[in-house]
């Protein structure tokens, strides 16, 4: 027998209960998400039964989570009477004839039954970037996928609490039989979105719901539409090999399934991961994360099938630790939980009439120390966090650059820091970039960007464009790992760099590899002829530093001149601390 929610009242109870009201957590989640998207200083939703808020810890976010407390009701009828549901403006004022405080955007939340039941509200303060049509797109969006929360077409199957209330339970009296978690998500929607609109995903998930909770289930299984796209089952006392099976029905059941999806007949399919609850796993935590890593792993593998959690599937658990390591960074980036250390770009001949250092950002662990990049640089990449992290540490230095060129601006110093891919090829980040660039707040002078081969040929227009661009404004730029790309030599002509920075590999193999060697002094004559600074990384031992002295490298960078210390240890003036607590 599988147990769900009724979905049919009683006539008794539907006519005095009142609709069902959605699971907290899940929409806290929800807007979590929402949040990040949209790299919100404040979010809030507000429908029948339920109104949450979730405001990060930025200047002006106070102003906004007043204007949505004051204004809330305005708001709802504005947004409902909008023709397509959705409101926007980046001159929002506290009053009339106020200044402007922020930037907002507003969506229509609507139930299963397309009638409106709410409001998502996004906003950001006067200093981060504009909103425009695409940041429309994505509240809308994302309040489609709210919207299901409220009255999912699949109401029969349980909420996420009442799923993990019955899952517990049945764990609690299995008596050493554990049973398995099985994570579902359906393959390629966001295709479907953009072919045939919103309304068609919302009816591809319908489809699967009801493939999913209509399909003969082992006694005591549980179905939850977790949210989106995204289902899970509960099998009590199931061995991995018994929720395999199940699993593979399942993505049986729904491919046979074809939903009538705007006039044509649309064939579905789901991807399955399973794993086994754990002991002591009191939230299913980590038996729902270990699942979607393997269902992740499903769909890199081709899709529409099912993989197991196993121990010794290194892609698999590196995917269940990115899950794991996406929450702590996304929980770090909203308590700013996080310090930028700098580490020094040592002349090797002569005196520079220029202090360089390269900023680096570090999470803070619970025990506040510095965890290291190569911990949750995957884990951001994987989950498409790369940008959220880029501004977040941008703000951090350009805060405390503002006030160090107020204390200090006579001195000759440039800070190096690393864009990220999705950074560079991002529109909105460019602009933002700039507007915090120039006599009035920080000096481009003061700055350098650091980019990947990688990175920047994965659009070279657009990574020209952030060059001009930011070089206009005094800013200079520098190509990271380089000799590690295929066309390096090709890239100096295309980019307008000032700075080669030699992959570390360079130097450790200088002593031993004559290649290494003649490479590295090549590419030391090819940068003079062109008025190019070089820079060798990973320099540890005295010796090293010499032969790089002797081959015509400008500058080094390595634990020989130290480790990496808090920016403001070398800014050397009072400000706010390099490391952030938890508020």
């Amino acid at each position: 027998m599988t147990l769900t929610a009724s979905s049919q009242p009683t006539a008794s109870a539907s006519a005095s209960a009142p609709p069902p009201r959605p699971d907290p957590a899940v929409v806290d989640e929800a807007l979590r998400r929402v949040q990040a998207a949209l790299d919100a200083a404040f979010v809030a939703i507000e429908v029948e039964g339920l109104s949450r808020s979730l405001t990060r810890d930025v200047p002006g976010a106070h102003v906004l989570a007043d204007l949505w407390r004051h204004g809330a009701r305005g708001l709802r009828e504005q947004v409902r009477a909008a023709p397509d549901g959705v409101i926007g403006t980046n001159r929002l004022r506290g009053e009339r004839g106020g200044p402007v405080c922020g930037k907002l955007v507003a969506a229509v939340v609507r139930d299963g039954a397309r009638a409106t039941a709410g409001v998502l509200v996004a906003a950001r303060t006067v200093d981060q970037a504009k909103l425009g049509p695409a940041e429309s797109r994505t509240l809308t969006e994302l309040a489609v996928e709210i919207g299901r929360l409220l009255a999912p077409a699949d109401s029969g199957m349980l909420s996420w609490t009442a799923f993990k209330e019955l899952a517990l339970k049945h764990e609690s009296i299995a008596g050493g039989l554990s049973g398995c978690i099985l994570y579902g998500d359906v393959d390629q929607l966001h295709v479907l979105n953009k072919l045939a609109g919103l309304a068609a995903g919302d009816q591809a998930i319908a489809a699967v719901g009801e493939a999913i909770s209509t399909h003969p289930m082992p006694q005591g299984a549980a179905v939850c539409h977790i949210s989106g796209d995204r289902f899970a089952v509960y099998l009590p006392k199931a061995s991995l090999s018994q929720g395999r099976r199940t699993a593979e029905r399942l993505c049986q059941t729904v491919s046979e399934r074809c939903a009538v999806i705007t006039g044509l007949r649309t064939r579905l399919s789901i991807s399955f991961g399973v794993a086994s609850v754990p002991p002591a796993d009191p939230e299913l935590t980590q038996a729902l994360a270990a699942a979607e890593a393997a269902c992740r792993a499903a769909k890199d593998r081709g899709r529409s099938r099912v993989e197991v959690y196993q121990d010794a599937d290194l892609s698999i658990i590196r995917r269940n630790d990115d899950v794991l390591v996406a929450e702590r960074l996304r929980e770090a980036l909203e308590t700013q939980q996080f310090g930028i250390v700098a580490q020094p770009l040592v002349a090797l001949s002569g005196e520079s009439d220029t202090e360089c250092f390269e900023l680096l950002v570090r999470l803070i662990n619970d025990t506040g120390t510095f965890v290291s990049p190569a911990h949750f640089i995957p884990a951001a990449a994987r989950y498409q966090m790369l940008v959220e992290l880029d501004r977040a540490m941008m703000t951090r230095v350009f805060k405390r650059l503002r006030t160090a060129h107020k204390e200090m601006p006579g001195r000759a110093v440039r800070f190096s820091v690393n864009l990220s891919g999705p950074s560079i090829g991002n529109p909105d980040f460019l602009e933002w970039l700039s507007s915090n660039i120039g006599p009035s707040s920080v000096p481009g002078e003061w700055l350098q960007f650091e980019i990947t081969e990688t990175a920047a040929v994965a659009d070279v227009s657009q990574t020209q464009t952030l060059i001009r661009h930011l070089r206009a404004r005094g800013a200079q730029f520098a190509l990271d790992d380089f000799g590690t790309g295929v066309s390096s030599l090709a890239y100096l002509k295309a980019f307008d760099v000032s700075m080669l920075k030699l992959d570390g590999s360079f130097t450790r193999d200088l002593l031993t590899d004559p290649r290494a060697e003649s490479l590295v002094r090549g590419v030391a004559q090819l940068s003079r002829s062109m008025g190019i600074q070089t820079v060798a990384e990973c320099v540890e031992t005295e010796v090293v530093r010499q032969r790089l002295t002797e081959l015509g490298i400008d500058r080094a960078q390595g634990f020989l001149f130290g480790q990496p210390v808090p920016l403001e240890s070398i800014l050397g003036a009072p400000g706010e601390p390099a490391l952030a607590t938890p508020r």
